[in-house]
């Protein structure tokens, strides 16, 4: 099977209005690099808190994708802001061309203000939460439907797509600051804070962050939620860059390879054994990111290297409680 094909036929038209030009859709050249093409600065966010291994998987994935893209777009130098940042805030610093690329989950709205990447740079993982409840709480593994979750208090982020999407199926929001978050469950001024699998366990290795809190291993909630590479809207140049590299690493299978080399990718894999999965659904995600996702995933999880990999046997799970 012709996996670049698929996905180029599925991802590049999805990019922009703008198409890649043939040149750009051919194999690449790994030869020297053209001196004679401009050599460029790709300015990134600074890591937000909690965040720290998906940071270097996403900032390691770009670096990687723009280095095997050289040959036909020159060099560039990776500058990263001095500032930590929210998401909101880097969105916004794109917006005002202070930053060149940034990651995250898409929404119709942000796809609207910013030239999305529609390769799901996380398999898809971050529309998979697992739960932070208070300690010694065990009321969700009488939890098997979607009605009986609805008793229960959700804590979210002012700015985050996800508050959207728990309303939307009538699930009640607190909305608060990241780090609040952990706090407001902790003290039982809601029930539960949904993270992805692939970051809730760094995290709670936050004693400090997470004190009084446990891992729900009941249930996952589940709905689709890809995480992308935005730039700016008028950057369509840079977005088939990245494009282009990151169908040449998933052809190659350094694309794979790089995920599963990631402790949190397998952990979160790990987790969706043994747990109630309910599914809800996402109104922010717009037809063409719906579609990127459903041909992307079934590529990815069929290539050699992610059919070889045995969630079951990847991590030995994280600590339910803190003490």
């Amino acid at each position: 099977m012709d996996v670049r094909a698929i996905i180029l036929g599925v991802v590049l038209p999805l990019l922009s209005a703008f198409s890649l030009s043939c040149a750009h859709a051919t194999e690449p050249a790994f030869n020297k690099v053209n001196n004679d093409l401009p050599h460029t600065l790709i300015r990134l966010p600074n890591v937000h808190p909690g965040r720290d291994s998906v940071y270097a998987y996403a900032k390691t994935l770009l670096t990687e994708a723009l280095l095997v893209t050289e040959p036909q777009y020159g060099t560039f130098e990776i500058m990263v802001s001095g500032q930590e940042s929210a998401q909101e805030r880097q969105l916004r610093s794109l917006e005002h061309n202070l930053l060149d690329v940034t990651w995250s989950v898409t929404s119709t709205e942000r796809e609207r203000q910013f030239l999305p990447v529609r390769i799901p740079i996380m398999a898809g993982l971050f529309g998979k939460r697992a739960l932070f409840v208070k300690e010694g709480d065990e009321r969700l593994k009488y939890v098997k439907t979607l009605e009986e979750l609805k008793s229960f208090r959700t804590v979210l982020g002012y700015d985050w797509p996800d508050t959207k999407i728990f309303r939307a199926n009538d699930l009640p929001v607190l909305e608060t600051t990241y780090r609040a978050s952990f706090r407001i469950v902790s003290e039982g001024f809601a029930d539960i804070f949904p993270r992805s699998v692939m970051e809730i366990r760094e995290e709670f290795e936050d004693e400090k962050l997470t004190r009084g809190l446990a891992i729900d291993d009941n249930l996952i909630i589940s709905y689709p939620s890809p995480i992308f590479f935005f730039v700016r809207s008028d950057n369509h140049a840079l977005a088939n860059r990245i494009a282009e590299g990151l169908l040449i690493m998933f052809e190659s299978g350094r694309f794979q390879e790089l995920l599963l080399s990631q402790d949190n990718f397998r952990h979160g894999m790990s987790m969706l054994n043994g747990r109630t999965e309910l599914k809800i659904q996402n109104p922010l995600l717009s037809e063409p990111s719906r579609i990127a996702l459903e041909k992307f995933l079934p590529e990815f999880t069929a290539t050699k290297t992610i059919q070889q990999f045995n969630a079951s046997e990847s991590v030995a799970p994280v600590q339910a409680e803190k003490r």
